[in-house]
């Protein structure tokens, strides 16, 4: 057998989440991947790699995956070629834009979007070329409590918080890093990491409604019930402000409109409300200040609840009153590899933006309208075409009956994706898309990677013919309508486009590194809070205390999301994970339901049968159901009416449900 018929080795990265774990993959000459395993040399992941890592080979090969592209919606569809579906696009649009005007076309980015640098830039240039705020995102779905605190607190939203190398009093609120590797804070082999606090003596207490598989590898667990968190946090922070009084009296914190607003919060309401021994969160109150220091990192457990905000608000209070932003031992915030924030005399400060009109209240501070106002916009008529660029927004938003109607009234739906998913059988144009095999890329979510580093991969096999790169169709139909992005996209390379995402870094410096991460310092303490273009921290923004003044408990059962280890939203990639509702032994008997029954559980808007799960694993008052399936869709469950006053979020979490037996 020659060199040329060997089997090759390529070091690259996976892209599936923001962990970006090393990867090795071998690869056949006639561009069969045979195996994805982790890399043992790279210096964040040491070899590790999860399940959904692993099976990118799977997922590559997967007979499911469609070529070229497709015009008419699903049951009158027709295969054409992307140059043909490219001018078909494009004169649909001008149509559009010309009887409705620019503000008519919408732009929808979800996890695939985010995770393609290159997709990315295309799409943001398009939409600002355009001059349209209907900008949307699945961050608005998950997560965007966390950009409206950091906005409110900060006056930026430029700050994303990491786990600092020496912590020694990790926390994890409604986050499950050993199956999800983080929201915003990453962990690339979370197990080690939990393992490295215990080495150094320290602890890991886990705050969730479920006994998660990192709340296993936890010294304590705080069962709570679904979105009462920020009972728990109130009552910390006041905790902090009596034991150091004088400390904090000492120092330039304006503490007095936060004591006032946690003042209701003592130990006995935090136990009340979460449903938790009080023992246990005397426990965490103490331990917080033994270890003088702490890293709290919140999930989507908290932030998809509709008191998201307020815990995300109360666990940075009591970072910065103990003193744990950028100090060793707290967390540090990631200036980025490629963006280099800590070279800006002042943090880029957040301007407000333009709210949907469908909801004005909405504090619009990330440049984006919440995406569960699509419906409502499409309704309103002022939507009347959707790009919508790796996500599945049927399986992403809630009411998802009240979805799909609205994206069969748009005149165009034009998706981006690897599958013919139930989105896309609403497409009037699909393209299919490479996977990350396919295409060169370099690390994405700079400020979000867990140390100050960047990595480039090549393509794996090479670039198909029939999937053309996201960056690629996105000029190309800008291009047919007159409109210039990027320059000439038949001038164009993939590594041309990723060369302005790397800010002047040379991708030939980054290539050299044979397929390692550049590192910089681990961890930089002391830069940001010199550069908040406030000047300062606001420890009590007026909406964050108003609303949790606001804050009513419900009785009843409460739905709260899981994500599972072998699929990533509505992507499966691996079987074997079966799609069931957890329910507390207690809440089963007062019911009438054994373990295995098929139950169902409704809401106001909506219900769904599913197999139940009895066991102590949950809190009692809790309905565990994981997310992503389209086939069990549990957005049927939540409103698209019922959402937060100030990010338009939809409670995935801490929706009130009923469980009774299926008939």
């Amino acid at each position: 057998m020659t060199a040329s018929s060997e089997p090759r080795t390529i070091r690259s990265f996976c892209r599936i989440c923001i962990a970006n774990c090393g990867t090795i993959v071998t690869v056949d000459p006639d561009g069969t991947v045979l195996s994805v395993r982790g890399d043992a040399d790279h210096p964040l992941s040491h070899g590790y790699l999860c399940p959904k890592g692993r099976a990118l080979k799977e997922l590559h090969h997967d007979p499911q995956r469609i070529r070229g592209a497709f015009l008419g919606r699903r049951g009158a569809r027709t295969a054409v070629t992307h140059d043909e579906a490219v001018a078909h696009a494009a004169r649909t649009l001008q149509r559009i834009v010309a009887e409705h005007g620019t503000e008519s076309v919408g732009f929808l980015m979800g996890s695939g979007g985010f995770i393609d640098p290159a997709g990315g830039v295309a799409i943001r240039k398009f939409r600002q070329r355009l001059g349209t705020n209907q900008n949307y995102s699945t961050a608005t779905v998950d997560s965007i409590a966390k950009v409206v605190v950091t906005s409110l607190m900060a006056g930026t939203t430029a700050l994303v918080p990491h786990v600092d190398p020496d912590v020694e009093l990790l926390v994890l609120i409604g986050s499950n890093p050993v199956v999800s590797h983080g929201q915003s804070t990453g962990f690339s082999d979370p197990v080690e990491a939990f393992r490295a606090v215990g080495r150094r003596g320290g602890e890991l207490w886990v705050v969730d409604p479920r006994r998660t598989e990192s709340a296993n590898h936890a010294d304590h667990h705080l069962a709570v019930r679904p979105g009462t968190d920020y009972a728990l946090f109130a009552y910390l922070v006041r905790d902090v402000l009596d034991r150091r009084r004088d400390a904090i009296a000492a120092g330039d914190l304006d503490v007095e409109a936060l004591t006032a607003a946690v003042e209701p919060f003592d130990l006995d309401r935090a136990a009340t409300v979460t449903g938790v021994d009080p023992d246990l969160i005397s426990g965490l109150a103490d331990a917080i200040d033994r270890r003088g220091r702490l890293a709290a990192v919140t999930g989507t457990g908290n932030t998809m609840s509709p008191t998201g905000n307020a815990t995300e608000w109360l666990t940075w209070a009591l970072m910065i009153l103990t003193d744990s932003f950028e100090k060793p031992g707290g967390m540090w915030f990631n200036p980025g590899f490629l963006t280099r924030l800590d070279e800006r005399l002042t943090l880029p400060a957040t301007v407000p933006m333009p709210s949907s009109p469908a909801m004005p209240s909405v504090l619009n501070r990330s440049g984006e309208w919440p995406a569960s106002l699509i419906p409502a916009e499409i309704e309103s008529g002022r939507l009347r075409a959707l790009v919508v660029f790796g996500c599945n927004i049927v399986c992403a938003m809630p009411d998802t009956a009240l979805v799909e109607k609205a994206l069969d009234e748009l005149d165009a739906l034009i998706v981006l994706d690897l599958f013919d998913n139930e989105t896309g059988g609403h497409a009037t144009h699909l393209f299919a898309s490479p996977d990350q095999l396919e295409r060169p890329d370099l690390t994405p979510l700079d400020l979000y990677v867990s140390a100050r580093a960047s990595h480039f991969t090549e393509a794996v096999v090479s670039e198909p013919d029939d999937r053309w790169p996201c960056w690629r169709t996105v000029c190309e139909i800008a291009w047919a309508m007159g409109i210039d992005l990027l320059g000439d996209p038949a001038a164009l390379s993939s590594e041309a486009v990723l060369a302005r995402v790397a800010r002047g870094v040379s991708l030939d410096d980054l290539r050299a590194a044979d397929g390692a991460m550049v590192l910089e310092a681990t961890a930089v303490h002391d830069w940001a809070r010199s550069r908040l273009p406030t000047g300062g921290w606001d420890l009590a923004p007026a909406p964050l205390v108003a609303q949790l003044a606001s804050i009513t408990e419900t009785e009843g059962l409460r739905l709260a999301p899981r994500r599972q280890l072998r699929r990533e939203n509505s992507r499966a990639y691996r079987e074997g994970e079966r799609m069931e509702a957890l329910l507390h032994p207690a809440d089963a008997g007062q019911r009438g339901i054994v373990d295995g029954a098929s139950v169902l559980v409704t809401s106001t808007v909506g219900s769904l049968e599913i197999p139940v799960r009895v066991t102590d694993h949950v809190s009692r008052g809790t309905v565990s159901i994981p997310h992503g399936y389209g086939e069990a869709n549990v957005n049927r469950l939540v409103s698209a009416d019922a959402l937060d006053e100030h990010t338009g979020m939809p409670f995935m979490s801490g929706t009130v449900v009923d469980v009774r037996g299926a008939l």
